[in-house]
């Protein structure tokens, strides 16, 4: 799964990596930069958590930044869901539609997740490059708790990686993409990107306990924590 993920990536490299636009609302304020001109909060985030907003990217020829809230509301779940298992969400009735209709990229630049029994570690990609995380998003009728809500889509996680947990994001390469985007991407190519072929150059390896609670955020989060005797970063090529 994926309960926790850092975003610092400025709006250059989204545009180089997702070719985003950031049409300009309001002149910026001195220093602010072009994010800040089009509305949006690009300030980095590290300890990014469900039931926060978070930056998604929609569209297909015309990519824009969404905000979304992270869950979504199911009355026959205690709390909301943040993550859809992409082998079955062409087919539960809760994230079907979204999947074949409401595609969207979560932004990150690594993500965190628990080891047994407790120890936390971060994944990103070895070049520091941002990440696209699959996601699906669902419009709120009445704009609550916000006017989107989003999930972030999950598959089997590669060997090496699943010492660490057994699910993990599914992340898109470039042409994967551009395919998820496209709303008229025949179903059989959505389902053959859930297998777990495709992703980045990844490396893991382990973190502080502090990104276990939600008031921390800052970078220190994601840096190596050789405090508990772990093995030196594991690396592997996915692409």
């Amino acid at each position: 799964m994926c309960g926790r993920f850092a975003n610092a990536s400025n709006p250059d490299q989204l545009k180089a990596s997702f070719r985003v636009q950031f049409p300009a609302v309001n002149p910026p304020q001195t220093g602010a930069g072009e994010g800040a001109a089009s509305g949006h909060n690009l300030a980095p985030r590290w300890n990014i958590a469900p039931g926060t907003m978070i930056d998604t990217i929609t569209g297909d020829e015309d990519r824009s930044m969404t905000p979304a809230h992270w869950g979504l509301v199911n009355p026959k779940s205690p709390r909301p869901l943040i993550n859809a298992r992409g082998e079955t969400m062409l087919e539960k009735p809760t994230f079907a539609d979204a999947a074949r209709h409401r595609r969207c990229v979560v932004v990150a630049t690594g993500w965190y997740e628990w080891k047994a029994p407790r120890q936390p570690y971060y994944i990103r990609r070895r070049d520091g490059a941002p990440m696209a995380m699959a996601g699906l998003y669902r419009l709120n009728a009445d704009h609550q708790p916000a006017e989107r809500s989003a999930v972030i889509v999950t598959r089997s996680a590669v060997a090496g990686l699943g010492e660490v947990h057994h699910r993990a994001p599914l992340l898109l390469g470039p042409e994967s993409l551009n395919r998820w985007l496209d709303p008229s991407c025949p179903e059989a190519v959505i389902e053959a990107m859930v297998l777990p072929e495709d992703g980045g150059d990844l490396e893991w390896y382990p973190v502080s306990a502090e990104v276990g609670s939600v008031r921390a955020d800052h970078e220190g989060l994601t840096l190596r924590d050789d405090r508990h005797g772990q093995a030196p970063p594991a690396q592997m090529e996915l692409f």
